[in-house]
């Protein structure tokens, strides 16, 4: 209690009340509850890529904050090239490539695709070190390529087509929200010889575990082959099996590249496996358009999203030490 120097009873304030209350013994702390957003349905996004089927699958908040918070993340200062930069000189390259011999293989394809990645580093404003860094490394990814190139033609013929950067849509019309918009660009789609039907992705970074494709976790090519069975890539009409999901992963190093080729002994085919992941999608839309589906931050321990660019706006490092277990 606080008193006038003459004597008498200070008159009760809220401020002095709250600053008493700060010198009284608080019991232990209590951890931060997870965000639970719950927009409108209608402010809902309707439309999304197949790359962020995942982000919304591991990390249902990011969708929240870039669509409908509609909040973009900013550029670290003074950033630089980095390997995202990377990335896309290789898919520029290999996209060039494929446009001009596809199909028609030269007889000098190493010489000709070093070339091809030369140009496309030529064509980056990169600092010197950086760019003698990077160059010896695309020479061994086009020597690799080329040699990956010839194996599969010498072991599946010469392919029909290749069709390179193929941009794509399906639309679900009976989403209970309202028509839901699926959109893809396919890195690379192989009509092969025999009717083959391969989706391809380019990877310079980490693969997907073919256990996360299996299980759902990771459904960017699958979706992109259901797109195809469901005719979304207008250059690939007429597309009813799916023979190959692969990715290459391209980063010059030791091993300059590599092949995965999904494959799986629970599903009797890899159309099977697409037509699987498009009905998890739909369950997924079917449940977001419902009101009280909240857009949960890292609803599923251990299935966290490699780059998180909301956890701290989702304030994930005061919430999750202490998390219990997802309900959603």
């Amino acid at each position: 209690m606080l008193f006038w120097p003459g004597g008498g009873r200070v008159p009760e304030h809220p401020v002095l009340s709250w600053l008493a209350q700060l010198d009284q013994p608080q019991g232990p702390a209590q951890p931060v509850p997870p965000p639970r957003p719950l927009p409108d349905v209608a402010l809902r996004p309707r439309r999304l890529s197949v790359t962020e089927i995942e982000t919304w699958m591991r990390d249902p908040y990011a969708i929240y904050a870039r669509h409908i918070l509609r909040l973009d993340p900013l550029p670290e200062l003074e950033e630089g090239a980095d390997a995202s930069d990377y990335g896309m000189i290789v898919h520029d390259a290999l996209e060039h490539w494929v446009r001009l011999h596809g199909v028609d293989w030269p007889v000098d394809a190493e010489n000709r695709l070093v070339q091809v990645f030369q140009a496309s580093l030529a064509g980056q404003a990169l600092r010197p070190a950086l760019h003698a860094w990077w160059a010896p490394r695309l020479e061994r990814i086009a020597h690799w390529v080329a040699q990956a190139e010839q194996k599969r033609r010498a072991t599946h013929g010469t392919p029909q087509a290749i069709l390179t950067e193929i941009a794509g849509a399906v639309v679900v019309p009976d989403a209970p929200g309202g028509p839901f918009r699926l959109v893809g660009r396919a890195d690379r789609v192989e009509l092969g010889a025999q009717g083959r039907v391969i989706v391809q992705d380019y990877k310079t970074g980490m693969l997907p575990t073919t256990r996360d494709v299996l299980s759902g976790w990771s459904p960017q090519l699958p979706l992109e082959a259901a797109m195809l069975l469901r005719g979304g890539f207008a250059a690939a009409p007429g597309v009813t099996a799916i023979d190959g999901l692969i990715y290459w992963r391209l980063t010059g190093g030791a091993e300059p590249g590599g092949e995965v080729a999904v494959a799986s002994k629970e599903h009797e085919s890899l159309t099977d496996l697409a037509e699987q992941t498009w009905q998890s999608l739909l369950e997924r839309i079917a449940a977001y358009d419902q009101p009280e589906q909240p857009y949960l931050s890292h609803p599923h321990p251990g299935q966290e999203p490699r780059f998180a660019d909301y956890a701290r706006l989702a304030r994930v490092p005061e919430w999750n030490t202490g998390r219990a277990e997802p309900d959603a």
